[in-house]
């Protein structure tokens, strides 16, 4: 067994616990949790550290097949300026595309992050997912707004669903579709009949950048001279008058867990429409990818306010510096003090585990888990706040 003792145990389906011991096997399964006034003082060979002990990280949101872009996208340039050079630059060998997603793997391990949903467009990482320590999930990702595509398209995703659901390990996948914008409602509607019949859980990118609000609403021209040079002429959804979310809504599956990510221009009532008419919705946040490309953060006020469950993701390393959960939540508090270490780590862990359906392994440190632990150095104990320069460091 392994007794680990912390100024501060976040168990995080329990409150903190200060001067907590967590005791394991020798394997990482959780045994027993001990509050500071229950301590049985003839425990012998407690390993003591200073700083905070949580559960391993939960990446919602990641793209480990664009690792290869890492440092060279345009940064703060604008989502068009980002999605055009990534459609000119896709196209690589096979051999850099998993090596570098080889080392993002390993980076992540080593920044304590134990589970990801991962978006996939082609069959380069599964293979690599499949060996990987990490539990991943395949969100595999759809889009053609040309109609004409739809069945195209949607074969395309099927396939590779297939043949991640049938690798040895790491085989849990789904079709989700890329983007409000981004389908057409005959290719929404196929993703849509697939997702119920197999109740997934699904995401999607959600408004993104205010060109993704004004396309819906017929005055902003980004999005659809970038769908021209795509070979579509003729959106299905340009000038519906609506939000981005009010004019897709019917096309998914709402009884079905979804995730949206990004919504870095959500308001207030695009979060009131979304709580309303879906049934078991998480929101990803992730906002170094944010500031990477559009320089701009969420009102994450708006959703504290309408207590949603909020969820971390990393993104890709094209549109991020490292794939580091603690670094987006560095990054969060230090734009709303206000928001606890305690909430930042139930969004880094638990909410995520449960969202990928890994929490009964993964989330917390509740007896017959074995969630990872992680230790989370160089932090302001007086506060229990983070600091830039606070560090994680996987203990188990």
């Amino acid at each position: 067994m392994r007794k680990f003792q912390a100024d501060y145990i976040f168990p995080v389906h329990l409150p903190p616990i200060k001067n907590g011991i967590l005791i394991t096997s020798d394997q990482g399964v959780i045994v027993d949790l001990i509050s500071e006034k229950n301590t049985d003082y003839s425990i012998q060979d407690i390993e003591k550290y200073a700083g905070i002990i949580c559960p391993g990280f939960v990446n919602t949101h990641c793209h480990l097949e664009l690792s290869y872009l890492k440092n060279k996208t345009p940064k703060q340039s604008g989502l068009d300026a980002f999605i055009l050079f990534l459609s000119k630059n896709r196209k690589q060998k096979n051999e850099l595309i998993i090596a570098a997603a080889k080392k993002a793997e390993q980076e992540m391990i080593h920044n304590g992050i134990v589970a990801v949903g991962d978006i996939c467009n082609n069959e380069s990482t599964l293979q690599l997912k499949a060996e990987s320590k990490l539990f991943f999930h395949h969100f595999i990702e759809v889009f053609a707004s040309d109609e004409t595509k739809a069945d195209h398209a949607f074969e395309k995703g099927l396939k590779l669903y297939q043949t991640a659901i049938s690798m040895y390990r790491n085989n849990h996948a789904s079709i989700t579709p890329h983007a409000p914008y981004s389908l057409s409602p005959k290719l929404f509607k196929k993703v849509k009949a697939f997702a119920e019949e197999h109740k997934f859980i699904q995401t999607i990118h959600h408004q993104e950048s205010e060109d993704e609000n004004l396309f819906f609403l017929g005055s902003g021209e980004t999005i659809t001279e970038r769908q021209k040079k795509f070979g579509v002429t003729n959106s299905c959804f340009y000038n519906t008058g609506k939000r981005p979310l009010k004019s897709i809504a019917e096309f998914l599956a709402h009884q079905n867990p979804m995730l949206f990510v990004h919504n870095t221009v959500s308001t207030k009532e695009d979060i009131q429409f979304a709580k309303r008419y879906f049934k078991n919705l998480y929101w990803c946040l992730c906002p170094n990818a944010n500031i990477y490309i559009e320089n701009k953060l969420p009102c994450i006020q708006f959703f504290l306010d309408e207590n949603c469950k909020l969820t971390l993701g990393t993104d890709s390393l094209a549109s991020n510096y490292q794939l580091s959960i603690l670094e987006e939540m560095k990054t969060i508090q230090l734009a709303i003090p206000a928001i606890s270490t305690e909430q930042l780590v139930q969004w880094a862990t638990l909410n995520g585990a449960e969202f990928l359906n890994c929490s009964t392994q993964y989330g917390s440190f509740e007896i017959g888990k074995k969630s990872g632990i992680n230790l989370i150095q160089k932090i302001d104990l007086k506060n229990v706040k983070l600091l830039t320069e606070s560090v994680a460091k996987v203990l188990l």
